[in-house]
């Protein structure tokens, strides 16, 4: 005889499920035994996506290679970032929330995504850019650009 048993998992997660079995008889002419069994899973990880930063000057190169200022009045230059969200996973993925940080300030780039909010396993990666941003070179300061991206399968 066989006794079955689901339980709701969540696969995005990564985690391990284990099932431990105690079965124990008491045949009328016997003596009583048991036996015991585990089964351990691990199901990859089928949600996964990741997102690439660039930053490139007024002239293309990458801002850590920008040239520095010769006069004062080359101080200000113009900065542009551009996020690149790719899904790695196994699954299609709904993005949910997309927050740039800089240097404390945040925005909210999910209208920067004009409409696009499912990124398949085998959808070219979605590449976003925010307008130039002036940045002072004679400041001294460190910019410093996090993304938070969260994303769900389709069906929660």
């Amino acid at each position: 005889f066989a006794v079955e048993e689901t339980v709701d998992t969540d696969l995005c997660a990564g985690n391990t499920y284990t099932t431990n079995t105690l079965v124990e008889a008491n045949p009328p002419n016997g003596d009583a035994c048991q036996a015991t069994d585990e089964y351990t899973v691990t199901p990859e990880a089928a949600c996964a996506t990741i997102v690439e930063i660039t930053c490139t000057d007024s002239e293309g190169n990458d801002c850590e290679d920008t040239p520095e200022p010769e006069t004062p009045e080359d101080c200000l230059e113009p900065f542009t970032y551009c996020y690149i969200v790719t899904n790695v996973g196994s699954t299609c993925m709904d993005i949910t929330s997309f927050v740039r940080d800089r240097n404390g300030g945040t925005a909210d780039l999910i209208p920067l995504l004009n409409g696009v909010i499912e990124i398949c396993p085998d959808d070219d990666p979605i590449e976003v850019c925010e307008e130039p941003e002036l940045t002072d070179l004679c400041a001294g300061e460190t910019y410093e650009t996090s993304v938070i991206l969260e994303a769900n399968p389709p069906n929660g």
